[in-house]
């Protein structure tokens, strides 16, 4: 080393250590994305927390946040063994069509499903960081956009009964109606 000191850091002991331990967990993130999608459900379902603005926003961001960070790279996971130029392009692709779906969320577009939006972001970051679990939990997220959108929809439908089954004919429920597939 040629007679040079290197100094190491002192070990980090106690409460810092482990929640710097848990921020790279991804099964946190996971389980903190679950438990925001659980908030939803419960917003969409009851009318009194579905009415409750702060509620509503610490869900959204406790079900959105962890799924950002969960493929970023210093979350400690396994990670695709593909060049990262590669999974940038697909992750990209993916996040575009991600905002095809989303973009429209301003007005209603019949041929528009959005909760496929909420599915295909995670899925496009996981891909550009190779995340291996964040691509793995993807059927998850669709499982509980699923679920979310027949909540959300058994409560509009009570609010708003047949106006709302007018608009359900013509905005998809999770897949987009692509005008070749339409029916006439």
């Amino acid at each position: 080393m040629g007679g040079r000191l290197v100094r190491r850091a002192r070990p980090v002991r106690g409460a810092p250590r482990v929640v710097a331990r848990a921020l790279v967990d991804p099964w946190l993130w996971a389980f903190l994305a679950a438990v925001g999608w659980g908030a939803c459900c419960g917003i969409v379902g009851t009318t009194t927390l579905g009415r409750r603005l702060p509620f509503g926003l610490a869900a959204f961001v406790l079900a959105e946040a962890p799924r950002v960070v969960l493929p970023l790279p210093f979350v400690v996971q396994p990670r695709l063994g593909v060049a990262p130029p590669a999974l940038w392009v697909v992750g990209g692709i993916v996040l575009g069509a991600a905002l095809v779906f989303g973009l429209p969320v301003r007005r209603i577009v019949p041929l528009t499903a959005l909760m496929v939006c909420d599915v295909l972001w995670p899925l496009g970051l996981s891909l550009m960081f190779g995340s291996v679990l964040g691509i793995a939990l993807t059927p998850v997220w669709l499982l509980l956009a699923w679920t979310l959108t027949h909540l959300e929809e058994e409560s509009l439908l009570r609010e708003y009964g047949d106006a709302y089954r007018a608009l359900q004919e013509r905005v998809p429920r999770l897949l987009p109606r692509l005008p070749a597939l339409r029916r006439r």
